[in-house]
């Protein structure tokens, strides 16, 4: 038996019912760890900042390795509508594809959104009701306390250029009149 062979053999036997769940779950369960273990390691943040930052990756992959595992098997389900053996098979395995995908691109996103962000909030800031008076003082921008006038922009020239003080190198008439130098 020839290495070719061989090699083709293990691919078709992984490769006849494998679930894709099982590969983004292993991704999701390495990130799961990895991610916020290097994020603690990373020595120009804050400990607080890295602690978040940790909290929230790690609750990321937990929500996300059982949605997978959930809208594989869910999407499956869908070729037992399939009277053919051979074409439910298949259909199977795309139909699971597929509903990993979908649950990375649009399942898991939104349940991070409604979950991590809330609960990394409350252990790190406990409950708001709490903070009121940790909270900082709402601007009032509706207040006319000082008026500023923004048609004539005051001009400062520098060199050759005319700035309007606003952006440092913002020019607004540049070697006007200023003719041909020679030397």
């Amino acid at each position: 038996m020839s290495l070719g062979s061989t090699f083709k053999k293990i691919c078709e036997s992984v490769g006849r019912d494998n679930n894709p769940a099982y590969a983004v779950v292993a991704i999701a369960t390495a990130k799961g760890l990895c991610r916020p273990l290097f994020t603690m390691m990373d020595k120009k943040e804050s400990p607080e900042t890295k602690k978040y930052t940790a909290l929230r990756e790690g609750l990321t992959e937990v929500i996300a390795i059982p949605t997978y595992l959930a809208c594989g098997y869910l999407a499956g389900k869908g070729a037992d509508l399939v009277k053919d053996a051979e074409k439910a098979s298949k259909a199977k395995h795309n139909l699971r594809f597929l509903g990993v995908c979908t649950a990375a691109l649009v399942v898991i996103p939104g349940l991070c959104s409604v979950v991590v962000k809330p609960f990394a909030d409350r252990i790190f800031h406990g409950n708001k009701k709490d903070n009121k008076e940790n909270q900082p003082a709402k601007l009032d921008i509706t207040s006319k306390s000082e008026q500023v006038d923004i048609t004539k922009p005051e001009v400062a020239k520098t060199g050759n250029i005319a700035h309007t003080g606003t952006y440092p190198m913002q020019p607004i008439a540049s070697f006007r009149n200023q003719g041909m130098r020679v030397g």
